[in-house]
């Protein structure tokens, strides 16, 4: 067990930017082209630096955990860096780094489809590779774990497309309304880490809509996304038990993907109440710590359950259920159960690290 002052000691002597540009040029070779055939969304003849030079600053800045665009400015603004950066992206001539007035002025126009295009190639890419080969469900479906997470929080409205909510102060009595950004998220699984392949926002058309958006409309709007970009991945969606529904079921079946969701008995009661009643048959397996039962009956489809009772590290038991359109048997039920688990890394290696970690990107850094 490496302790943290241990760690410290070895990043000591560690060329973090070497690391980074090592990883790019290996895995994606292509990278910095396709920076450059990003559109431009600017009036060309005022331009002072290509799209390159203003998306590798600011995926700089993230990289290194720079959390504001002012710090940023400042911190980039050094000869060693600025001739790191103009090597790195083949340039002739580079001065110094774009401010982040400039930087800041270009994100607020650009065409976030334009970014989506190079996730998309950096996943199929790493796909290409055989990087995730490993950690497929059932050696042949890819784990997607789909999940809603709040953005900015605001007092007053931000803009058209706010989400609102209404709640009572405890002290005063008075009711109040709380202006929100949401956003729905699809992430790869891979053992310790998870890679965002879409994302949608959860956020109303207009401000005077009669129903407010929220997560399982967006979720239809993604599942579209997924399709169209990954058409032929085989793929086994996870999810909480908000998904355990009817309308998913389906977009499940149109898409040939298999899922794996949490369980609550109050989602769907005339399945948990079979399984429970099986479950009191089956003296043998009461005390079991996996039990399952395939081919329960629901609207026309058969769907399998599968309990989990798992020892905590304070030695207290929990349990854990799941619905999964996967045949269970005694080979897979254990795996089944981890991948299911694995729904857990979306918010801990996924938002808490991206928000509180290293990324920040709760910070508001422009409008």
């Amino acid at each position: 067990m490496v302790t943290r002052k241990e760690k410290r000691e070895r990043e000591k002597n560690k060329n973090f930017f070497f690391e980074f540009i090592k990883t790019q040029r290996h895995f994606f070779k292509e990278f910095i082209d396709r920076l450059k055939k990003v559109k431009d969304p600017r009036h060309q003849s005022y331009i002072t630096y290509g799209t390159e030079t203003i998306l590798y600053t600011i995926l700089l800045k993230n990289a290194v955990g720079i959390d504001s665009m002012r710090s940023m400015t400042e911190r980039f603004n050094k000869e060693e860096c600025i001739e790191n950066v103009k090597k790195v992206l083949g340039l002739r001539q580079l001065e110094e780094l774009p401010h982040y007035d400039t930087v800041n002025d270009f994100l607020s126009k650009l065409d976030g489809k334009e970014l989506e295009k190079i996730r998309t190639y950096m996943i199929k890419t790493l796909l290409k590779k055989r990087c995730f080969e490993a950690y497929r469900i059932a050696d042949k479906y890819w784990p997607v774990v789909v999940d809603g997470t709040g953005m900015h929080t605001f007092k007053e409205k931000h803009c058209e497309h706010c989400l609102r909510r209404e709640y009572k102060d405890k002290e005063t009595g008075e009711t109040k309304v709380i202006y929100m950004h949401h956003v729905l998220e699809a992430k790869f699984v891979v053992a310790d880490m998870v890679f965002s392949i879409a994302s949608e926002f959860i956020e109303n058309e207009s401000e005077d809509v009669s129903k407010q958006d929220c997560e399982l409309k967006a979720f239809k709007r993604l599942a579209k996304k997924i399709k169209s970009t990954f058409k032929r991945l085989p793929i086994c969606l996870l999810g909480d038990s908000l998904y355990a529904c009817e309308p998913v079921f389906d977009i499940c079946d149109e898409n040939k993907w298999q899922y794996i969701f949490r369980f609550k008995e109050g989602r769907i009661q005339s399945i948990a109440s079979e399984f429970w009643a099986i479950k009191s048959l089956e003296e043998n397996d009461k005390k079991a710590s996996i039990f399952w039962v395939n081919d329960l009956p629901y609207n026309e489809r058969g769907v399998n359950l599968l309990e989990a009772v798992i020892e905590t590290k304070d030695k207290k038991k929990q349990q854990f259920l799941f619905i999964t359109d996967i045949k269970i048997t005694k080979k897979n039920a254990e795996r089944l159960v981890q991948a299911g688990r694995s729904r857990w890394k979306i918010e801990n290696e996924g938002f808490n690290h991206q928000k509180n970690g290293w990324h920040d990107i709760e910070h508001v850094n422009c409008h």
